[in-house]
């Protein structure tokens, strides 16, 4: 008997020993790059990037299913150590079953392709703390996200129909969920976010079937619900039932009566004899500023208050209401809605409309304007415009003031009237009575130059902002060589004082150069500027340096 007993324990410790060094011994690492191998006799493909850690997943349709071991699975053997990060490529539509089981990477990214996740597909994802589902996802397998111990929130995108059983279960470390539609009809299936200790609360969508023991409980019996945890539900919903049926407590579970409408939207509602005094808050946010009809229909005689203001039965039949009026874009508005008397109890439904009929015209971008979209409704002539595209032209403005010296001062501030503005070849505007010029130019012209017949061109750089600007404020232009040979010198002065004195329309254009402070008359005063530049060498460009 005791060599028996010696033998059986003997077994024993030998296979205690065999597993131990199984759970033990170091995950192997895989150094060198993989090239793009093929998935079993699918369109789908994987490539690993040894420096990384990058494993990437492309092709088309479907991925295998696989098992959790090394016959079915290419990186069983090194998933621990070497993925540090998932790229799932667009065209993907299906991940199979166990396809990523404990991969430990703590970054995934999934495609807008992805329909589907199979059963244990992320399973063991235990470094990653969270994961963006994709909008056309539909279904969430069985045991999907299951011991993905690190996860810490999740949402829900509204196309997902099902949640399968056991999907979230032991996700420890899970704080949020977060269903993108309050409305959608979703499946969450049995023990779908069993033990999940951190999960304090989760508003469940109104038409939502929920299975045994989906949300709330540390184990899969009546009675071990989370003492902390909060389930907030619709009345007379699917989720109302589960609350009141198994989770039972009052304490675990809240009645929701704020809902958020989007435009074009239908929500069902019902009022019965335990809850025709509950009112129901409908939250809407318009995304452009209109006119909108907030209304009810059905049988059952429901009021709205907006604003104060009390919107009561407007119907043949006296029971349903219609708020209508401009709501600005962005801005949160709160439709209250309550049950006028307990006689009329039932089922109905709210709806937000836009009323207005758009017709749509495009308005291309000009050299000189914006492109837009613009609506303009035949009903009532209101119109708005989006989609902006910024015009085709930089626009350019400064002012022209004299240089008094050649270091470029402007002490007095005269301005230069009258003075060319030029840039690809043409002449495109002359300043005006205060020197100032605004003008547009294409963005691929580089360069524009101000000048006058009295003066060295200025060329300048064009540079525009971000809003396709460029405000040059003052710029000064030298401007008084009169006898126009590149020299201010005694000619030049000869021309100044021939033109001493009050001047007339025939000679208007040259003396306005010269009358510096503007009085009508050229004389000593405008004089004392010309003398700074009388007797300087030769007049350049490469003054204005």
């Amino acid at each position: 008997m005791k060599k028996t007993v010696s033998v059986l324990l003997g077994t024993v410790v030998l296979l205690l020993t065999v597993l131990y060094a199984n759970i033990i011994s170091p995950a192997k690492e895989q150094l060198v790059d993989i090239e793009k191998t093929q998935l079993g006799a699918t369109d789908t493909y994987y490539t690993f990037e040894a420096s990384t850690g990058t494993l990437t997943i492309s092709g088309i349709g479907m991925t295998p299913n696989f098992r959790n071991d090394s016959v079915s699975q290419p990186w069983y053997e090194w998933r621990d150590e070497s993925i540090k990060k998932v790229v799932v490529e667009e065209g993907i539509t299906a991940l199979g079953d166990y396809f990523f089981y404990n991969v430990r990477a703590t970054d995934f990214e999934l495609p807008s392709t992805l329909t589907a996740i199979g059963n244990y597909t992320l399973s063991g994802i235990n470094s990653a703390e969270s994961i963006t589902l994709p909008e056309e996802l539909i279904s969430i397998g069985n045991n999907a996200f299951y011991y993905s111990t690190n996860l810490k929130s999740i949402t829900i995108p509204a196309a997902v129909t099902k949640i399968g059983s056991s999907a979230f279960e032991n996700c420890l470390a899970l704080e949020s969920v977060v269903f993108e539609d309050m409305y959608s009809d979703i499946s969450v299936g049995s023990k779908a976010f069993l033990r999940c200790p951190n999960l304090k609360s989760v508003d469940v969508p109104k038409r939502a079937t929920l299975l045994s023991y989906s949300f709330g409980f540390e184990k899969n019996k009546v009675g071990y619900v989370y003492s902390d945890f909060v389930l907030n539900v619709y009345r007379d919903s699917p989720a109302y039932t589960y609350a009141t049926d198994k989770i039972k407590n009052t304490d675990n579970y809240h009645v929701l009566n704020e809902f958020t409408i989007k435009e074009g939207q239908s929500v069902g509602c019902e009022y019965f004899m335990d809850s025709f005094r509950d009112e129901m808050y409908f939250i809407f946010t318009p995304a452009v500023s209109d006119n909108y009809k907030f209304f009810s229909l059905g049988s059952v005689d429901v009021d709205c208050i907006f604003n104060d203001t009390l919107y009561d039965d407007n119907s043949l039949d006296d029971l349903n209401f219609t708020v209508e009026g401009y709501l600005e874009a962005g801005r949160e508005y709160v439709f209250t809605v309550k049950c006028v008397s307990e006689m009329s109890l039932g089922s109905f439904t709210v709806n937000m409309e836009n009323t207005h009929s758009y017709v749509r015209t495009v308005v291309p971008e000009t050299l000189t304007t914006d492109g837009y979209t613009l609506y303009n409704c035949e009903n009532c002539g209101f119109s708005y415009k989006t989609d902006f595209v910024k015009r085709l032209g930089v626009h350019i403005t400064g002012r022209v003031l004299l240089m008094e010296k050649p270091d470029g001062s402007s002490v007095n501030h005269y301005p230069v009237r009258n003075a060319y503005i030029s840039a690809g070849g043409k002449n495109l505007v002359l300043t005006d009575s205060d020197g100032n010029f605004d003008f547009y130019v294409p963005a691929s012209v580089g360069t524009f130059s101000v000048s006058s017949p009295f003066a060295a061109a200025r060329n300048m750089d064009i540079v525009s902002d971000a809003d396709m600007n460029m405000k040059l404020g003052d710029i000064t232009l030298f401007n008084d060589d009169y006898h126009p040979d590149g020299y201010v010198n005694a000619k030049d002065f000869a021309v100044f004082r021939k033109l001493y004195g009050e001047y007339t329309d025939d000679n208007r254009y040259i003396c306005e150069m010269l009358d510096y402070n503007q009085d009508g008359i050229i004389d000593d005063e405008d004089f004392r500027h010309a003398e700074n530049f009388f007797t300087y060498g030769k007049i350049t460009e490469s003054i204005y340096d």
